[in-house]
């Protein structure tokens, strides 16, 4: 049996991907129906994250694994990739014209709200049309509500907001920091090409270890 996964998708069979990640892979008749994943990037250390598009994939490794192959190959400025399953973004309404979207959220958002226990939610903005979210920051809230009416306070600027994305911390998967500085690395004779190259899945491993201790 190959170590490595086989597939009909030539994306997996080029990543060399080992066979031990196929364990959490959907079942066979989901396989054509891949999940979308937001992929946010950090150009540079000290840097806000900013969306940089979507890749499809069956979990959120495979995302992760995509995405840095997509947006942090051939001598592309990065620091650090989060990726985060579509499905668990909140958007905010799109303003018209120059309307900043915060002058629209008011204590009356709460209202049937169902509140959890209080999670730490990720804010972005989108300050242009026609540009990319961008990371503001996080906050402490008990639901998506409080997260948007707490960001008015914290993160309102002086210029409008178009639009907000909301999502919980523990939705990404974060790959960040100079322990993992490494897999960014575009390696010398166009290794680039080989995705195993740069040293993912080591890192991936070490990752899910720790978030499960």
């Amino acid at each position: 049996m190959s170590d490595f996964l086989n597939s009909l998708d030539p994306r997996i069979n080029r990543l060399n991907i080992p066979a031990e990640f196929g364990t959490t892979f959907p079942s066979k008749e989901n396989k054509d129906q891949f999940v979308t994943f937001e992929v946010f990037v950090q150009p540079k250390e000290n840097k806000p994250y900013q969306h940089e598009g979507i890749v499809h994939a069956p979990t959120i490794d495979m995302a992760f694994l995509f995405a840095k192959e997509q947006f942090s190959r051939r001598g592309m400025s990065c620091s650090g990739v989060w990726v985060v399953n579509t499905n668990n973004v909140k958007v905010s309404p799109i303003t018209e014209n120059d309307e900043d979207i915060y002058d629209f959220i008011h204590e009356e958002i709460m209202e049937g709200a169902e509140k959890g226990d209080s999670e730490k939610y990720e804010i972005f903005h989108l300050r242009k049309r026609g540009k990319q979210h961008v990371h503001v920051g996080n906050l402490e809230a008990t639901c998506y509500e409080e997260a948007l009416l707490k960001a008015k306070g914290q993160f309102q600027e002086e210029k409008s907001v178009l639009n907000i994305w909301v999502a919980k911390s523990e939705e990404f998967m974060k790959i960040e920091g100079e322990e993992f500085a490494d897999i960014w690395e575009t390696l010398p004779d166009k290794k680039y090409r080989d995705a195993m190259d740069y040293k993912a899945t080591e890192k991936i491993k070490k990752f899910k270890a720790e978030q499960n201790a």
